[in-house]
């Protein structure tokens, strides 16, 4: 296959790749409304709406996931010769990355702060066992959240090499 020549296989690919993230995105919508809940109601002590909001999370997580799989699940040969050039130039800006998405860095930033709030929850209060344990199961989607988007880089990029990355080694400052 010839670089961005599309055939059926590379436009199921270029379908799913789209689908799958703007799925994965209404899903990071959604869980940083949910994480922000989280936030408030650890913070008034409402245990059983905690265990709620936070059960609600890990199911988003795993949501993600599977909208993240589904995005991926093409040939790595579509992704080198259409999906990837897709996001470099012209088509893009140089160095383009999911990392950017300013609403990833809010997800990032509300897990590292609503995991500090729990940390400090767990040692002020004796919290219910069923709490613990949906707080076990949010924490198990995150890691097979960051598993899978792990496996599916060396995936497609076995390198490592992300766009982001290329442009900063490519320009140096």
């Amino acid at each position: 296959m010839k670089a961005n020549e599309l055939t059926p296989e590379t436009e199921r690919a270029m379908r799913r790749w789209l689908l799958g993230h703007h799925l994965f995105h209404l899903y990071l919508v959604t869980m940083n409304s949910g994480m922000r809940r989280a936030q408030a109601t650890l913070r008034a002590a409402r245990w059983d709406e905690l265990e709620t909001e936070i059960a609600d999370l890990a199911v988003l997580y795993d949501a993600a996931t599977a909208a993240m799989k589904y995005a991926a699940s093409f040939r790595p040969e579509s992704y080198a010769g259409v999906i990837r050039p897709s996001m470099s130039p012209p088509m893009l800006s140089p160095g383009f990355s999911g990392q950017l998405n300013s609403d990833h860095q809010v997800t990032l930033r509300l897990v590292r702060s609503l995991k500090a709030d729990f940390r400090q929850a767990r040692g002020n209060f004796d919290l219910p066992e069923t709490l613990l344990s949906a707080w076990r199961s949010l924490m198990s989607a995150l890691s097979r959240n960051r598993r899978e988007h792990v496996l599916i880089c060396a995936k497609f990029v076995p390198e490592g090499t992300s766009l982001l990355n290329q442009h900063f080694a490519d320009n140096p400052i």
